[in-house]
């Protein structure tokens, strides 16, 4: 995570930036592209973070400069695309803040949904600068709830990935004060990709989700092993899991939670391998089977 805590160090950003603040961006929109180290994959993100210092406890608005540094869209490769980099720290840095909070968390949650890596990335970096203060991560569940609700579709699932992967995070999990609303909010993912149209299983942001979500729940259950919570909220996940996505998710946070520094005992996890593994459909009898029936070339006569 980029450090926040210095502003910008040239002089000639810090002109642009008031240009900018006045009505006039197009200096500053320039100066940041030449230094945002696009097309690397790895955009700037201190110098995003610094950006964002800069706006922490400025007065007025500058809503219209970041919704304009927010909209471009450009290609992963293209410098342009550093800009909604930029504008993610910057509402991180209204909501610091206790600025403009609405229309930041707002744009916070659309920019979450970007496909591109650069702004996947920089927003990720925002957010997890929101989840490391004091119960920041409850406020990241608590809007990462209000977003699903009040979203729908790819977009949906492709902001869930990345808080998913925010939340995921050892330090933004110390912030959290109360486990269940983020056991909850994991219960809606999979549910959604459960009841999902099998279109869906196309998505960019459901693929993301997938590879998030084994990660998360294997924090959250050793966060919250003390309480038991995480454990009993497994064995009834697992109860009721269906999907083959979402036992494969299931099982592979198993897998995690039993390499983890601070994983329950391995009687639990057994415990738990155990609850997921009783859910299982059936295996049919392969007697009556008959060869070609099944998909795939393993149900055919071997030659």
């Amino acid at each position: 995570m980029a450090r926040p805590n210095e502003g910008l160090r040239s002089d000639t950003l810090q002109l642009a930036l008031r240009e900018a603040l006045a009505g006039k961006p197009q200096r500053l929109e320039q100066a940041l592209m030449k230094q945002s180290r696009i097309p690397s994959p790895r955009p700037n993100l201190e110098l995003a973070a610094a950006f964002g210092a800069e706006l922490v406890a400025l007065p007025g608005v500058v809503a219209p400069l970041l919704t304009r540094l927010g909209a471009y869209d450009a290609a992963p490769d293209d410098p342009h695309v550093f800009l909604p980099v930029v504008a993610a720290h910057g509402w991180a840095a209204r909501v610091r803040g206790g600025r403009e909070l609405e229309p930041a968390w707002t744009a916070l949650m659309l920019l979450a949904a970007d496909e591109r890596g650069p702004v996947r990335i920089g927003t990720l970096d925002a957010l997890l600068s929101l989840g490391v203060r004091e119960r920041g991560a409850d406020e990241l569940v608590r809007r990462a709830q209000q977003w699903f609700d009040g979203s729908a579709g790819a977009q949906r699932l492709s902001a869930a990935a990345l808080l998913l992967e925010t939340l995921g995070e050892p330090r933004v999990l110390a912030t959290l004060s109360e486990p269940q609303p983020l056991l909850e909010y994991i219960s809606q993912v999979l549910s959604e990709i459960a009841d999902a149209a099998r279109a869906a299983e196309r998505w960019d942001g459901r693929r993301r989700t997938l590879l998030s979500l084994p990660r998360t729940i294997a924090a959250t259950l050793a966060a919250t092993r003390a309480h038991d919570q995480g454990l009993r909220w497994f064995e009834a996940e697992a109860a009721r899991a269906s999907h083959p996505d979402v036992r494969g998710a299931l099982s592979d946070s198993l897998a995690q939670l039993r390499r983890g520094a601070h994983a329950p005992n391995a009687a639990s996890i057994e415990s738990l391998r155990k609850a997921l593994e009783a859910s299982a459909k059936p295996v049919r009898d392969a007697a009556r089977v008959r060869p070609g029936t099944g998909r795939g070339r393993r149900s055919r006569n071997t030659r």
